[in-house]
């Protein structure tokens, strides 16, 4: 029983972990965008 308890939470402190990453990329992603639409526009003026 304990086994299976510990098993459940690696697997989940997997999940977050994952979660985390990902959620740092996209805004990583995001802002990189943001700075291309904005040189972007300046360039365009």
């Amino acid at each position: 029983m304990k086994s299976k308890i510990f098993e459940n939470g690696l697997a989940i402190l997997g999940a977050l972990i994952i979660i985390v990453g990902v959620s740092a990329a996209a805004n990583t992603a995001l802002a990189g965008n943001m700075g291309t639409l904005e040189m972007h526009r300046s360039a365009q003026k």
